[in-house]
């Protein structure tokens, strides 16, 4: 499974000890440092606080911004699937041994790859007929199905035990009308979205008027309290929710299918 696809030297990620987190009180010094901070103590002199905070509120934003897309283009999809809440292990903690999986805007596939080796059957699907062309061309696992179209249609005679959620909800400007179409697909829900307050740069931002989304074809980003609130709206219950990588990851449970049924 998986030939075809670029693959990374990214080291495996564990969970760092003390030594690991750990360093001399004495730094280096820094000629570069030392002439940013007495750049901004100059600003502040010329322009003031507030438009000094504004600039450095914006540039940090953009330095995230082509940081974290560089990260994906130099480490591949090895940076997500070790970085991001929806991992293998959470995967395989939440989707049954030869279970059913609907991947709701599965795009290349990553997702699909992941739960491929215990799933019974994986189908994703994707409005996007580059992005599954994409991933028709890379996947070598036999029970993945990758299919064009949307979920809302199409879909209404299937059932799966799990439904992945990954990255698509904060795109939708209709997110109830999509969680509750779920809901008659499949008896659990994994969802996972931006969390607004992973850096709390994000409030002050939003109070100053600078941008704070994390990509800009997003029309929302979520606290644990909204995901929260969308979801029991729409008849689904949390099970797990834990913040990771800047995600909010969810597992809900209220669909019609139940565990074992496809």
């Amino acid at each position: 499974m998986g030939k075809g696809r670029p693959q990374s030297s990214f080291p495996a990620l564990g969970i760092p000890a003390e030594r690991d987190l750990s360093f001399p009180r004495k730094k280096p010094r820094s000629l570069a440092v030392s002439l940013a901070y007495r750049s901004v103590r100059l600003a502040r002199r010329l322009v003031g606080e507030r438009a000094v905070l504004r600039f450095l509120l914006d540039a940090a934003w953009l330095a995230w911004r082509l940081a974290y897309e560089s990260c994906y283009q130099a480490i591949g999809e090895e940076f997500p699937n070790q970085t991001y809440g929806t991992s293998r292990e959470f995967l395989q903690r939440w989707v049954p041994r030869g279970g059913s999986v609907l991947d709701v805007g599965c795009g290349a596939g990553r997702l699909c790859e992941l739960v491929a080796p215990y799933a019974g059957r994986v189908v994703g699907i994707d409005y996007d007929e580059n992005r599954i062309r994409q991933a028709r061309s890379v996947t070598r696992a036999g029970n993945i199905e990758f299919r064009v179209g949307n979920v809302t249609k199409g879909l209404a005679d299937e059932q799966f035990d799990v439904a992945l959620l990954v990255g698509v909800l904060e795109h939708i400007d209709d997110a109830d009308a999509l969680l509750s179409s779920i809901r008659g697909l499949a008896g659990t829900l994994v969802v996972e979205v931006p969390d607004f307050e992973s850096d709390p740069l994000n409030l002050v931002r939003r109070d100053y008027g600078c941008r704070w989304y994390s990509d800009g074809d997003h029309v929302r980003e979520y606290t644990p309290a909204l995901l929260r609130q969308q979801l029991e709206r729409n008849g689904w219950s949390i099970r797990e929710l834990e913040r990771r990588g800047g995600m909010l990851t969810a597992v809900a449970v209220g669909g019609a299918a139940g565990p074992g049924r496809s």
